[in-house]
C-alpha cells in the first residue's frame, strides 16, 4: 500500500478520487529563529527557504538561491516531493504569504508583510483573528473540489508545541522536527517563557502569543472550504495538528458548526512523520477529535541509491510544503511512491549541481 491509513471511518480517499484539486501553501518567517537555534535549517539560508520552496514547487528551480533547501547530512527540502507531485499530476499551485522575510520570486497573494515576531517574547503577533479571517475569506473564493494546504515556516514545530500547550492539550513530548535530534528542552523553555504573556487562553490569545501566522489563515482556509462540502487535506505532520486544534477551538467557542465532525477535514503526512518515535501525531490528533482521519504516504527512499533521500528514513526533515498530503491526493489518483521517487532522484542532479 502506499498510503497509512489511520481512523479513516468514513471513506476520506473516496471523497478525492478524480476530483478537481487546489495545492496552495502559506509561507512565514518566525523571528524567533534568528537568535534561538528552534530550527533544522541552515541559518545562513534559513530566511530564503520559504521563497525558495515554492520557487522550486511552482517553476522546478528556486531563484532566492543558488539550489532549493539542503541541510548539513544532503537531504534535500520535501519541496522536491510537492514538485514532483505537481508536475507528475499537473496540479494548480497557490501561494500565500504570511509574512515570509524573503518574498518569492513568483506570483502570491499577500495576506501579511511582516514576519511572525518573537514567540519567546510572546509577541508572534497582534492580528490573528484578522488572518483567520482573511484565510476564510481565500478558502470561500477557490473554485476546487478538494483543497490541500501545505506550509513551510522554519521553526514551525515550535509554534506547534506553544500552541497545543496553550489550549491545554498534552504534546510536551509528541511534537516532531525536521532535525534528527529534536531538540525538545530548547524548544519547551522557548514556548513556556512565551506563554507567560498570553493575555488569556482563549485561541487568538494563544495564537498571538506563541503560534505562527501561517496556523491562522490555514484554519480560516480549511474551516471555509469545508463548510462549502469540499474535502481538505491539512497536508503536514504536527504543524497541521496544531492548526487541527485551532480549528477545533474557534469552531468551540465562535462558530458552533462542528466542522471536525464533518468528515471533510483530514491531516496527510509522510510515513516519516508517523513512524517518528519522538514524536505521536496519531495521540495528538486523537486529543483533538478522535474522528479525522490521518494518512500517511509512503516514498520507498529505502530504495535509493542517493544518501540525500535515505536520509529522510534516518530521521531528517521528514515533511514540509505540503509533501505528504499532496502525495496523499496523488496516490488516490494513480501515482505511485517509485514515481515520486523516480522523478526526485532524476532531478536531484540539476538542482543541486551534483555531478552522477
Amino acid at each position: 500500500m502506499s498510503i497509512i491509513s489511520v481512523n479513516d471511518n468514513d471513506g476520506f480517499l473516496d471523497k478525492i478520487k478524480n476530483k478537481n484539486v487546489q495545492f496552495s501553501c502559506v509561507i512565514s518567517s518566525i523571528e524567533t529563529t534568528k537568535y534561538i537555534p528552534i530550527s533544522g535549517v541552515n541559518k545562513k539560508v534559513i530566511e530564503y527557504t520559504p521563497a525558495a520552496d515554492m520557487e522550486l514547487v511552482v517553476l522546478g528551480k528556486s531563484l532566492s538561491i543558488s539550489t532549493p533547501p539542503i541541510d548539513a547530512t544532503g537531504c534535500p527540502s520535501p519541496a522536491t516531493i510537492t514538485r514532483a507531485n505537481v508536475d507528475l499530476k499537473d496540479i494548480p499551485v497557490l501561494t500565500i504569504d504570511a509574512g515570509s522575510a524573503v518574498k518569492p520570486k513568483i506570483p502570491y497573494i499577500s495576506v501579511d508583510d511582516k514576519s511572525t515576531g518573537d514567540i519567546y517574547k510572546g509577541k508572534a503577533m497582534d492580528n490573528s483573528k484578522e488572518l483567520f479571517k482573511m484565510g476564510e475569506i481565500i478558502g470561500k473564493n477557490l473554485t476546487c473540489d478538494t483543497l490541500i494546504i501545505g506550509e513551510s515556516v522554519p521553526g514551525g514545530t515550535t509554534t506547534a508545541l506553544g500552541v497545543l500547550l496553550g489550549l491545554g492539550y498534552d504534546a510536551k513530548d509528541k511534537i516532531s522536527s525536521g532535525s534528527v535530534e529534536n531538540p525538545k528542552e530548547l524548544k519547551l523553555n522557548v514556548v513556556e517563557n512565551g506563554l507567560k504573556y498570553a493575555k488569556s487562553k482563549d485561541v487568538f490569545d494563544v495564537l498571538n502569543a506563541v503560534g505562527d501566522k501561517m496556523m491562522p489563515v490555514v484554519a480560516g482556509m480549511a474551516f471555509s472550504s469545508a463548510k462549502r462540502g469540499r474535502p481538505v487535506i491539512l497536508a503536514g505532520g504536527t504543524q497541521m495538528a496544531s492548526v487541527l486544534s485551532v480549528i477545533g477551538e474557534i469552531d468551540k467557542n465562535y462558530k458552533k458548526e462542528n466542522i471536525l465532525k464533518s468528515g471533510l477535514i483530514s491531516i496527510g503526512t509522510t510515513e516519516f512523520v508517523l513512524n517518528d518515535k519522538n514524536a505521536d501525531l496519531k495521540g495528538i490528533v486523537e486529543q483533538i477529535n478522535e474522528n479525522v482521519p490521518i494518512f500517511a504516504s509512503k516514498f520507498n527512499y529505502d530504495k535509493s541509491e542517493l544518501d540525500g533521500l535515505k536520509s529522510y528514513c534516518k530521521g531528517s526533515v521528514k515533511e514540509g510544503v505540503g509533501a505528504g498530503g499532496i502525495s496523499i491526493y496523488s496516490y488516490a489518483n494513480g501515482l505511485n511512491p517509485d514515481e515520486v521517487r523516480e522523478y526526485v532522484e532524476r532531478n536531484y542532479y540539476r538542482w543541486f549541481n551534483v555531478n552522477k
